[in-house]
């Protein structure tokens, strides 16, 4: 493929070439051909865009925060790497932070399958357990629940929030066959694993 697109791309001048000396003047009955483009008119449009997708761009969010084997032995759910472009999803939750007037590293894995299961983890390390402490109090409306990290927060469902030291780390767990049944103890054993490597 390579090789046909360079042999035409070295053929294309001469093609060119060649059909200029083909040409000869026929006096008046053609019109002479315009020695450069003319200007767009007013209110033209401009060319549509490619058709052609832009590749598919997979980048590592996660950093080995939580991996896949782990993610499946704490849910029972058969879950895969998600791909994705991991690192700009990450900055979003780095921005986040910033404007919080925080710092903090930001880490999010990704999982799921075809049946609809999917899992997220978040992590935010922060310099120092003070910053994590002021992320923590603008956290409401979830209950607290025991068994992970320092203090823990869950939905009993779908969400759990953990901190333990200078580190705060989110768990959503969607189960495509009953999303809605008590999943806490799917939550905390994700989140343990992750707040291990936070």
């Amino acid at each position: 493929m390579r090789r046909t697109f360079a042999l035409a791309a070295a053929a294309a001048p001469a093609l060119v070439v060649a059909l200029a000396a083909g040409c000869t003047d026929d006096g008046e009955r053609r019109s002479p051909l315009p020695a450069s483009a003319a200007p767009p008119a007013a209110g033209a449009s401009m060319p549509l865009p490619s058709p052609s997708l832009p590749p598919a761009v997979n980048t590592d969010g996660c950093q080995g925060l939580i991996t896949a084997a782990q993610v499946q032995k704490s849910t029972g759910l058969a879950v895969q790497p998600s791909a994705g472009d991991g690192a700009a999803a990450v900055a979003q939750y780095g921005q986040a932070v910033q404007s919080l007037g925080l710092d903090a590293r930001a880490r999010m894995c990704p999982f799921g399958n075809a049946g609809g299961d999917q899992v997220t983890v978040v992590a935010l390390t922060f310099p120092d357990a003070g910053q994590a402490q002021r992320l923590w109090t603008t956290i409401a409306s979830l209950e607290a629940v025991g068994g992970v990290g320092e203090a823990a927060l869950s939905d009993r469902s779908k969400t759990l929030l953990a901190k333990r030291g200078k580190a705060v780390v989110a768990v959503y767990l969607l189960a495509g066959a009953n999303p809605d049944a008590n999943h806490l103890p799917q939550l905390q054993s994700v989140a343990n694993a992750a707040l291990a490597k936070a």
